[in-house]
């Protein structure tokens, strides 16, 4: 890290992951959305709500043909960055050792599942689906049983997919602020 004495710092913390072709895509995209892709999301709370390090924290699941990137993205306080990185990583760490209650699971994969279909009520939302599918080397199916294959996912497939995926190097977060 390089001190700028900025007033900000921008953080993506990130790995490499699986594609949508990849069995476990789904229940990944759903573990993301626990971790940071929602507002409701665990890594938000923390140093959004609970912290006030950050006003919009986000974690996002990007596509890339037969690959994908997980990451988690935050404009923080300068002198909570380090702190930032370490409740982000602590919020891993606590989805790879303990599963989500079933209650938060199922609100979102509500929420999920409200977004997808709202998004493929319009000509526009299936055209790129469309081009997804195509993007991605999918069968339909990949479409139409996707709500029915995020209902599927339990709070112990989640876990499973924070173990296997979303593993961040454990770094000395304190040397990397001198």
């Amino acid at each position: 890290m390089i001190d700028r004495d900025a007033p900000q710092s921008t953080i993506y913390y990130g790995l490499p992951t699986v594609g949508p072709s990849d069995d476990d895509y789904v229940a990944l995209d759903v573990t993301n959305s626990i971790l940071g892709g929602s507002f409701a999301s665990r890594i938000t709370s923390n140093i959004r709500e609970d912290k006030g390090y950050t006003y919009s924290p986000y974690s996002s699941l990007d596509t890339n043909y037969k690959s994908g990137v997980w990451y988690e993205s935050a404009d923080v306080t300068t002198e909570h960055t380090g702190a930032s990185l370490a409740e982000i990583q602590k919020e891993i760490q606590r989805l790879q050792e303990e599963p989500p209650t079933q209650e938060e699971l199922d609100g979102i994969i509500n929420y999920e599942s409200g977004i997808y279909v709202l998004q493929n009520s319009t000509p526009n939302g299936i055209i790129g689906q469309l081009i997804f599918l195509d993007t991605h080397d999918l069968d339909e199916s990949f479409l139409t049983n996707k709500v029915q294959n995020m209902h599927a996912i339990t709070p112990e497939k989640v876990q499973e997919m924070t173990r296997k995926y979303i593993r961040p190097v454990k770094y000395d977060l304190d040397s990397c602020w001198r």
